[in-house]
């Protein structure tokens, strides 16, 4: 199966048009529609991290997708091997984006204090969970 064969059963899966892909992705419609009738060749890496971020998918596999990358052996086993990444220094320390909108400082800022808000209420009702229980 070639890559525009894969990339229009993604968008079908998803049960987006390629006009609903242009506006998620960035990427324009015409583009995408060449893509995907195989009138264009591969697209670039830049290309495909836009449009794994129109269609939720990963980048990596849209990269392995287009033979930018050989195929992982297995993920599950790829994964249980990274160490975990420190999410606040990554919110920090990065460039994100957010539904083809790029997050400001402050955005990111935001959703860190949303996160700790969360993170402590759910540590607060653990405790006093184990506190009922006994379990101190």
């Amino acid at each position: 199966m070639y890559f525009y064969d894969k990339l229009k059963d993604m968008r079908k899966l998803k049960g987006f048009t390629i006009r609903e892909l242009a506006d998620r992705s960035g990427v324009s419609a015409a583009y995408i529609s060449q893509l995907e009738n195989g009138n264009r060749g591969i697209p670039s890496p830049d290309v495909l991290m836009k449009l794994s971020e129109g269609l939720n998918k990963s980048y990596s596999e849209l990269m392995e997708i287009a033979g930018y990358l050989e195929s992982a052996p297995s993920e599950q086993t790829a994964q249980h091997q990274s160490s975990p990444v420190n999410l606040r220094r990554f919110l920090r320390e990065n460039d994100l984006m957010f539904d083809g909108v790029v997050l400001t400082p402050e955005d990111k800022e935001w959703i860190e204090r949303m996160l700790t808000v969360l993170f402590w209420k759910e540590r607060q009702l653990s405790k006093s969970d184990d506190n009922l229980s006994g379990d101190n």
